[in-house]
């Protein structure tokens, strides 16, 4: 009977398939008459957080020229509409689509879990080439009774970078109070794009803006979180991982409309032989408004398709004139605007600037023979990301690309082993297995199973890739390469780029799918460092080609000449390949004036073969954007190189308007604000002018090039950078940088226990926690108990790796990070802590307490040289007086950890160092007898948290009273965030000591937080007896006491 049933369920499943076989062949046919198919609107791959980068165009695939496009082609027609072809032309290349998370979606958050509404969002689009610049206008009302800073967070395309922030209160319609004001199209298409003239534009329409300065990073978060402590209104935007650019704004005053203002350029992206930039509207806001403005250079074919909720799309095609076209879409009508350039070829942009001079840019595909009979590895490692960030519909397209490498390349490819990661590297077997069709799909059922969620440890992933935690048992294959099925981004862990790339004993592949939230700065990095390559799967007809890219034999870059670009210097390759691929796109900018038969010449080498490669260029087509494509370049591969360029990339960053690692786009009240924080027009200019990169980054090389990802020289020039930090009064001495140097190379390499979670599926996930993770929209607090859940169900990692998701959700929240490190260390999970903390430190360093966090941290887990480090930055920093007596209570633990080396506990490399700053840390800090000693700090600024501590007798000790009868003191009261405080009592009488904290006030500018509390108690310190206990509580809203722990005595 069950074998019956068995057998008509089989038959009914195929015939099901048969008819939904035939649905899609129908559909297809009936699609396939407009330029833009309905079929492929249907859901795919979502966008995840976007990218910032300045090398975005080196994703590549080494393939013949896609065939010519039938797009609609109108001859001998300036503008009409595109008719229906009752033939079939070949389906166009189409890039992946979204589903739920796309580019330009904002959100302006005043707690934790409230927001204000976007009303509405006017865009204006300007397309030059290959180029484009939007400004988005976003209003916001505030209809609360009292005034917030908000955090306004937006994701960005693939590859944008903003240049222009501003903000202010927007002036109502008086006929209509309750909708935004938007400017009318014959405005919009007068307006200009340089930050003088959109501020110019708007200086009717909204009161007392401000627009933000570009500043480097440090002294922009110093100097934006000192004027919220004064209560007046800076904003701050920074690049907070990758593609999630996070504003900071303050005030938002009540029952007022504020107008928020962001610029930014892009690349178009490339598919096939064409060009397309869409822009999407975001759902759920009332209004919107986008105005295109279209320059291209003469003759090249333009389509622009609006997809148009509820009727047919509708396409318009033109041949580009030396006049822009301009048209205006609005929403509920349409949902999605696509703009395509027929095979445009090269494009060769050219632009000046008053005080630096000529620049051009040109994008092209380098059309080389490929070499068939070079196979690559016959053995392959797979990194395949499952972190948040390929969750849902990027994964699947990894599967599919995982799929098509093994089946395509099952002739040289014969073994393979397959690792998935997030904070956690698992391996689906732990060998190297053939690769035959029944594995591949055993592979494939094991992969549709797992959870997506969690961090993103690049590093991690790539240390288990080269070198398997089982490989010492298995039959070891000569080499393997590695396929990194990743976008790149790195949320947990180490992301230095050196320290990345040498990791690497093997050639590494990476794939781009032009997708928000991939960041090819790290993906050109380490795949340039180990030998592979990046290749392009912008669309799902582009995976095949990709599959075998790696087998084509790469040319050596050997020269470039820029024949027609008069005075040419300083050019720049996106990446900056040393090889080329057959196929691959390429990105050249540099100075110069261009001219019309300009070409570029690539001398490349192979097999002592060599050869020149000429690509002629377009007409130069004039465009203001061309200069900021080479500070874009320019500034990306400077920061490469960290604090060996840092001068100059500041330099260049300012003047372009570049935001990303150096400098963050600070707005401040008044002039007088910007000179109290040294914040001046600087001689840039002159740098960008007489400093050329080329020169710059060879010198480097020369100078530094075997350093470059040595922990220990990038710990020095880290405290190097230190001593010339806004905020700070920290210099180094002289013996401390002794002893540093003395220290082994290895003593600053904090190696992290791997992780073994139990749970990796879907399966055992609550439904509430799988929706989010979906969606991508966190709540902290259904977060907090699944990661108890799995605690006391599976083991710490998997609570760790639950949480860990909202740091994945949320890169750039220092609150955040500390509140996940401080979890971190009460599951025991302590080296994942430390990473989290030194994120947190590099971004405020300003910030003691972090310091502390870290070297307690390095301490527990047997790092003796490096927490040393710690306990003296944090020692020898002269701190602001907020942070109360961080010097006191810093100084009991470090003389604590010294005396544990003066006792032989603990061993270090600087023994006599060590001895030494005993005795004066002794001398300076030794408290004598303490029976009871408990120390409180927490993870958010602005915020009050007051210890109070009931004696055995009654008397309570707080505040309002540090002192008590039998010698209980508490140091002084923290009231403007992070503490610590510390209780000490010499001589405890016997009986019951209970320890409270309560949330005396939180930030007065926020709506709601979260604090945790994290608490160090020690009995009998100093002596033989001594015990010690760690505990974390997380403080809710309201003005509530809150247990800590109860002692005995």
């Amino acid at each position: 009977m069950n074998h019956t049933l068995s057998l008509v369920r089989r038959h009914i499943r195929r015939i099901l398939a048969i008819l939904l076989t035939i649905a899609i062949l129908n559909l297809g046919s009936c699609s396939a008459q407009s330029p833009e198919p309905k079929a492929d609107n249907a859901q795919s791959p979502t966008l995840s957080l976007g990218s910032e980068d300045s090398d975005v165009d080196e994703a590549y695939m080494a393939a013949e020229p896609l065939p010519q496009l039938a797009m609609g082609r109108v001859s001998a027609v300036t503008t009409t509409e595109a008719k229906k072809d009752k033939t079939k032309p070949a389906k166009p290349v189409t890039s992946w689509k979204r589903s739920q998370v796309i580019p330009n979606t904002s959100r302006l958050m005043i707690g934790e879990h409230e927001t204000l509404a976007l009303k509405g969002m006017q865009a204006k689009i300007t397309i030059n080439g290959f180029r484009a610049r939007v400004v988005l206008d976003h209003y916001f009302f505030n209809d609360h009774e009292r005034g917030f800073e908000g955090t306004f967070k937006l994701r960005l395309p693939n590859g944008a970078n903003p240049y222009f922030f501003a903000f202010g209160e927007s002036q109502p319609d008086d006929k209509q109070p309750d909708k935004p004001v938007f400017f009318e199209q014959q405005q919009v298409r007068d307006m200009g794009t340089e930050p003088l003239d959109i501020m110019t534009s708007r200086e009717n329409s909204w009161q007392q803006p401000k627009e933000a300065r570009m500043v480097p990073k440090e002294k922009a978060a110093y100097a934006y979180r000192e004027t919220v402590r004064r209560r007046v209104d800076p904003a701050l935007m920074e690049w907070s991982g990758a593609g999630i650019f996070s504003a900071r704004v303050f005030p938002l005053n009540p029952k007022k409309w504020h107008r928020i203002v962001i610029g930014y350029d892009l690349n178009l992206l490339a598919l096939g032989e064409d060009l397309e930039y869409r822009f999407d509207f975001p759902a759920g806001i009332p209004q919107q408004v986008a105005d295109f403005s279209i320059t291209q250079p003469p003759g090249v074919e333009v389509v622009v398709t609006p997809t148009v909720a509820q009727a047919d799309s509708k396409s318009v095609v033109f041949n580009a004139t030396d006049k822009p076209y301009h048209q205006r879409f609005e929403t509920p009508h349409t949902t999605v605007i696509t703009v395509r350039f027929n095979q445009p070829g090269a494009i060769l942009l050219s632009g000046s600037e008053p005080k630096t001079g000529d620049y051009f840019a040109t994008r092209f595909r380098a059309q080389l023979p490929a070499m068939a009979n070079h196979s690559g590895a016959n053995t392959g490692v797979f990194l395949v990301d499952v972190s948040l960030s390929s969750n849902p519909d990027r994964f699947n397209v990894w599967l599919k690309l995982l799929k098509a490498i093994l089946n395509n390349n099952r002739d040289t490819l014969k073994s393979f082993a397959v690792c998935f990661f997030n904070i956690e590297q698992f391996w689906w077997q732990e060998q190297f297995v053939a690769n035959t069709p029944q594995n591949v799909q055993a592979l494939l059922d094991f992969a549709q199973q797992l959870s997506l969620e969690g961090a993103t440890d690049l590093k991690a992933a790539l240390n288990e890739a080269s070198q398997p935690r089982w490989f010492s048992n298995a039959p070891k294959p000569k080499r393997w390469d590695i396929f990194l099925l990743s976008d790149g981004g790195i949320t947990w862990g180490e992301d230095n780029l050196y320290a990345l790339s040498q990791t690497l004993t093997n050639a590494l592949f990476a794939y781009n799918t032009g997708l928000s939230g991939t960041d090819t700065r790290i993906l050109n990095h380490i795949s340039r460092e180990s030998g592979g390559a990046v290749f392009s799967v912008v669309s799902e007809a582009e995976i095949d080609k990709a599959s075998s890219a790696h087998r084509s034999r790469p040319w050596r870059l050997a020269g470039i000449q820029v024949p027609g670009i008069a005075n040419n210097s300083d050019l720049l390759l996106a990446g900056r390949p040393r090889n080329v691929f057959p196929g691959q796109v390429l990105q050249l900018t540099g100075r110069g004036k261009a001219a019309a038969n300009a070409r570029v010449i690539l001398s490349l080498a192979q097999n002592g073969q060599a050869k020149t490669l000429e690509i002629p260029l377009s007409t130069p087509l004039t465009s203001p954007f061309t200069s900021r494509i080479y500070g874009q370049i320019a500034v990306g591969q400077l920061e490469t190189f960290a604090s060996a360029t840092e001068t100059m990339s500041k330099a260049y960053a300012t003047h372009f308007r570049i935001t990303g690692q150096t400098c963050s786009l600070l707005m401040l009240e008044t002039e007088e604000d910007y000179q109290r924080f040294n914040i001046k027009p600087e001689e840039e200019a002159f740098v960008v002018k007489s400093q050329p990169v080329t020169a710059a980054i060879a010198k480097v090389l020369k100078e530094i090039g075997d350093s470059l990802g040595d922990p220990q020289a990038a710990f020095l020039a880290w405290l190097a950078k230190m001593e010339k930090m806004p905020g700070l009064n920290f210099s180094l001495p002289a013996a401390f940088q002794i002893a540093l140097e003395q220290m082994p190379r290895q003593a600053f390499v904090v190696k992290v226990k791997p992780l073994q979670a139990k749970l990796r599926t879907w399966e055992g996930i609550p439904s509430a926690v799988r929706t989010q993770l979906n969606r991508k929209q966190l709540e902290y607090d259904r977060f907090t108990e699944e990661a108890q859940r799995r605690l006391s169900t599976y083991r710490p990692a998997d609570a760790l790796r639950a949480i860990s998701s909202l740091v994945e959700n949320n890169p750039g929240d220092g609150v955040l990070a500390r509140d996940v490190a401080f979890s971190a260390i009460e599951w025991g999970l302590k080296g994942h802590a430390y990473h989290l903390f030194r994120r947190v430190a590099n971004a405020r360093p300003y910030e003691p307490q972090t310091y502390r966090a870290m070297a307690r941290v390095l301490e527990q887990m047997g790092q003796v040289d490096l927490a040393l480090a710690f306990y003296e930055i944090g020692l020898v920093g002269q701190w602001d007086a907020r942070f109360g007596e961080f010097q006191r209570i810093h100084g009991l633990d470090y003389l604590r950890f010294l005396r544990r080396i003066s006792t032989g506990e603990l061993t270090t490399s600087v023994a006599d160092y060590a001895t030494m700053r005993f005795s004066s840390v002794q001398k300076a800090f030794d408290p004598g007898k303490l029976d009871i000693l408990v120390a409180l700090t927490w993870n958010t600024d602005g915020t009050d948290v007051d210890m109070h501590v009931i004696e055995p007798s009654g008397e309570e000790c707080y505040y309002q009273h540090r002192d008590t009868r039998s010698g209980g003191h508490l140091t002084q009261d923290v009231t403007q965030g992070y503490g610590p405080e510390m209780y000490t009592l010499p001589n405890a009488k016997p009986g019951v000591y209970r320890i409270k904290a309560k949330y005396f006030a939180a930030d007065s500018n926020r709506a709601s937080t979260r604090t945790k509390v994290s608490a160090t108690i020690i009995e009998d310190w100093g002596t033989e007896r001594e015990r010690i206990w760690h505990k974390t509580v997380t403080l809710r809203d309201g003005k509530e006491m809150h247990d800590i722990i109860t002692i005995k005595r």
